[in-house]
């Protein structure tokens, strides 16, 4: 038995939406857990680690890939980085 061609398409297009629609979510889900209860979008480069349970290698590899990361423009070693960014990251299979 063959499928016609415009019900494969069909089939497919709605992998896509299942898939685009639990990537969403888990972003959604992701972003209002590291919001809660802060008052700034930012995130500490420590705060990331502990939360996520990742090493400073994985956030380096983010950064070559496009993380974007802030300092205070005062002599500081302390990293931030925006809450949505690191969202972004973690739902991107790569």
């Amino acid at each position: 038995m063959t499928i016609p061609q415009h019900d494969l398409t069909a089939l497919v297009a709605h992998g896509l939406v299942d898939s685009v629609i639990t990537d969403f979510n888990q972003y959604a889900n992701k972003l209002l857990e590291l919001k809660r209860d802060r008052k700034l979008p930012y995130i500490s480069k420590k705060r990331v680690m502990e939360d996520l349970d990742i090493s400073d290698g994985t956030l380096d590899n983010w950064e070559k890939h496009g993380l974007n990361r802030y300092k205070p423009r005062y002599k500081t070693t302390l990293i931030y980085y925006l809450i949505d960014d690191i969202c972004k990251f973690i739902i991107i299979d790569t």
